[in-house]
């Protein structure tokens, strides 16, 4: 019987490499071809469902654009979002839509699965969460960007102590706000009733479709971090230009 990694492996495999635009309604232009740029572009890695890019782009001098597998919620304003294998991302791309600043929330799931023995005692090992979180912050990193990386933090066994964390949402990179909210909480139950393979029992189909849609809402980053780490991503990029100048 197949891995759930593997399952995964094989899945992001399959997927195109070249990237794929997806338009919001009445939009023509390529990345990179507005005519007036804002002060700032954000490259916001594995999007979902915008909760980094949708508080940056409300500040008024954000451009977003979102990298993930699938288009899980229509693109807010002044964000665009690429279809792409996150393998495929290199730092060619982050020149060409030169990028200021770069955020991430690579999946969680198989780090989540480790850290619930009882619930799921035959979880794997997270190779492919390693290897997506790895690949963005090598690519963050060879661009010489400043960037926040966001996991839970289960991640910190194999990906090193996180640099802070706001309540569950563990922050890593070079980017880090020192003081972050904190009181925040995902609410994720556990008390559903669940088969001897720790796998949730679902009264009917739309109960599993249900919580399935409230999985990828709690995983979404709630405002308060979002914004504080744009305050913080605006002073260093102020910093920045200043030295440059």
């Amino acid at each position: 019987m197949a891995t759930p990694t593997r399952n995964n492996e094989e899945r992001c495999t399959r997927l195109p490499a070249r990237e794929e635009l997806v338009y919001r309604a009445g939009e023509k232009e390529d990345i990179g071809s507005v005519g007036v740029r804002m002060t700032y572009r954000l490259l916001d890695v594995c999007c979902g469902m915008w909760g980094w890019s949708k508080q940056f782009a409300r500040r008024g001098d954000w451009e977003c654009i979102g990298i993930d597998l699938m288009e899980h919620h229509s693109a807010p304003e002044h964000c665009k979002l690429v279809r792409m294998n996150l393998l495929a991302l290199t730092v060619v791309h982050l020149k060409q839509w030169k990028i200021d600043f770069g955020v991430s929330s690579t999946p969680c799931e198989e780090f989540t699965c480790i850290a619930m023995p009882n619930f799921q005692p035959n979880a794997s090992f997270p190779a492919l969460g390693i290897k997506l979180f790895k690949h963005i912050e090598s690519v963050f990193l060879e661009a010489g960007i400043p960037f926040v990386m966001e996991n839970v933090r289960s991640a910190e066994e194999f990906l090193g102590p996180s640099v802070n964390h706001c309540g569950p949402f563990h922050l890593w990179g070079n980017a880090v706000p020192p003081i972050l909210p904190q009181g925040i909480k995902k609410g994720l139950s556990m008390k559903r009733a669940r088969d001897k393979n720790g796998k949730r029992i679902y009264t009917t189909v739309a109960d599993k479709l249900w919580s399935t849609k409230r999985k990828t809402l709690v995983a979404t980053i709630p405002p308060e971090l979002a914004n504080c780490v744009a305050d913080y991503a605006e002073r260093l990029l102020e910093q920045r230009k200043a030295i440059l100048q």
